[in-house]
């Protein structure tokens, strides 16, 4: 467990394994932290690599930096986390929904430092002016604490398929719990700054080199699998995969195929 000062305040990092091994550097989804992560941590351990699960601004142990930000500055703060913890060689990143928006964003500014990414239920461009609008009034309705049960349902039941509802209603209790416990006005900064704020990278994917395995959800309804094929079209060297019974977040409602199609990327890049 460590903490890195980055530019969007200190960032947590459950960090485990050793000085030598293969780095996997993990950033999970809006209104989740680095437990998220996990079934994919104890993957990642038991082929020898050394995990890096981060819990992003205003997220987890992250405090935040007391006001919204920028994409590219969430990307900054991973690289100082690397500095931080003396990691220099190349790494591979794993990044859902907004994890996946900083990968590419991290291999534009170091470039020699990743190795690979596997990018989660994400989108390289700016939202839509309806989906802009409609985020503006859940950072509204997030602020109104008499509305917390309703944001609940609301989030629950966007973020999961029926399927994971219905069979796993456990992960929607917990996400909930999670996220209630953080900073209110923190967690409404960074939706702010990931759902209405954020700016394209979609332009400029043709520049990022490292292999990258593009991952959607059947069912998602939040970044429909659209996204995740226009970046692949875009990224140089890049395949999708779509995974049944999965909304938004993949590695958390179907960890065993995420985890296959982790490890069999990592193998082709050479671990």
């Amino acid at each position: 467990m460590r903490t890195a000062n980055t530019i969007l305040g200190p960032i947590y990092v459950d960090d485990q394994g050793s000085v030598g091994e293969p780095v996997a550097v993990l950033w999970p989804s809006l209104f989740t932290d680095h437990r998220m992560w996990d079934r994919q941590v104890a993957a990642l351990r038991a082929v020898g690599w050394r995990t890096l699960a981060l819990d992003p601004p205003g997220h987890g142990q992250s405090p935040g930096p007391g006001h919204p930000f920028k994409m590219d500055e969430c990307a900054e703060a991973a690289v100082q986390v690397l500095d931080a913890l003396g990691v220099l060689e190349p790494v591979v990143v794993l990044g859902t929904s907004w994890g996946g928006m900083i990968a590419p964003r991290i291999a534009l500014r170091v470039p020699d430092r990743i190795r690979g990414m596997v990018l989660f239920n994400t989108t390289a461009e700016r939202a839509t002016a309806y989906d802009r609008m409609m985020n503006t009034l859940l950072t509204k309705m997030l602020a109104i604490g008499a509305l917390d049960t309703l944001v609940n349902r609301m989030n629950v039941s966007l973020i999961f398929s029926p399927e994971t509802r219905r069979s796993k209603p456990e992960l929607g209790v917990e996400l909930c719990k999670n996220y209630r416990s953080w900073n209110r006005r923190e967690v409404i900064n960074t939706v702010r700054s990931v759902l209405v704020d954020r700016d394209s990278t979609l332009d400029a994917l043709h520049n990022v080199k490292p292999p990258a395995l593009v991952v959607s959800g059947k069912e998602d309804t939040i970044l429909p699998s659209s996204h995740s094929r226009r970046i692949a079209e875009r990224l140089p060297n890049a395949r999708h995969v779509e995974v049944a019974g999965a909304a938004h977040l993949v590695p958390l409602e179907e960890p065993d195929a995420a985890n296959k199609l982790i490890l069999d990327f990592l193998r082709s890049v050479g671990h």
